[in-house]
């Protein structure tokens, strides 16, 4: 367990998955990360790489060449090395090995960066193509916020506030098989959406393309909640089960197969590709409040 703390926060991570597991804000006396309670699900602050979301049959096709892999990839079960630490920062690494080319054959380094600033955590991704060939791979992220934060609240006195109005594609998941829908429909939302666990009736919500840089959880019923910034995330989900006290922010980079993929993984929609030595870099920050 990693432990990072300065004057306004503290936070626990795990060396497993490189997992965000505990956000404790001095301020406010809150807790803001969901617990991790198995009754709803399991985890907390999950990394999502080579891939996000579904595969078809769980198995992808590089030049002909099946392999099999489970939903969202295998970093968020993968044990990281520490590479940096100091009291407010931590740096963790996870390079391939003979046993990640057997089920992804390329050799990369995936590099996460967590660092406190005041009543903020930014966390950097960075991604380094140590092959050979070009590398293929999809990442995102998958942090579970409490929601109510506090006792008094339920979860229908919270909204997700949106910096622009917003009219973005919403993709649909097939119950059956996990699959995007093929074609999106148009969502219109403006600049709030107050939740509901209606909302989720049919899993997540998947956005493309939406403006904001900004989005924030918050509540009618008191002032704490959190500021969500990121800069460009080609897909943002929002995701809970039903009465489940918790609402995940994910930016993604990809997203689950569409239901009319041909399983390709170098075509899969929203696949990054790195020429050798190359690097890929995202971040997204949290603001607590």
């Amino acid at each position: 367990m990693v432990k990072l703390e300065n004057k306004e926060l503290q936070i626990e991570l795990n060396t497993l998955g490189a997992e965000l597991t505990k956000v404790y804000s001095k301020e406010t006396k809150l807790d803001y990360l969901w617990n991790g309670d198995s009754k709803f699900w399991k985890r907390q602050a999950p990394i999502l790489f080579p891939f996000v979301g579904k595969l078809k049959e769980d198995s992808y096709f590089i030049d002909n060449k099946p392999y099999k892999l489970s939903q969202h990839g295998f970093a968020r079960d993968a044990e990281f090395e520490i590479i940096f630490q100091n009291d407010s920062e931590v740096i963790f690494e996870l390079s391939f090995s003979e046993k990640t080319l057997l089920f992804y054959p390329f050799k990369f380094q995936l590099i996460i960066h967590y660092k406190l600033i005041e009543n903020q955590l930014q966390i950097k991704y960075s991604v380094i193509n140590k092959d050979i060939k070009d590398l293929y791979f999809s990442i995102g992220a998958h942090p579970a916020f409490k929601c109510p934060l506090t006792a008094e609240s339920k979860f229908s006195d919270y909204y997700i506030e949106f910096e622009y109005s917003e009219n973005p594609n919403q993709f649909l998941l097939n119950q059956k098989n996990g699959l995007r829908i093929e074609k999106p429909t148009s969502k219109k939302i403006g600049n709030n959406l107050e939740l509901d666990y209606a909302l989720f009736s049919k899993d997540a919500l998947i956005f493309k393309d939406i403006q904001s840089k900004k989005i924030s959880l918050k509540s009618n019923k008191h002032h704490h909640g959190i500021d969500f910034e990121i800069d460009y995330w080609q897909f943002f989900a929002f995701w809970t089960k039903q009465n489940a006290p918790f609402l995940c922010f994910e930016p993604w980079m990809g997203a689950a197969d569409l239901e009319n993929t041909d399983q390709n993984f170098k075509t899969k929609d929203g696949i990054l590709q790195l020429a050798k030595n190359e690097e890929y870099h995202n971040d997204y920050k949290i603001r607590f409040f």
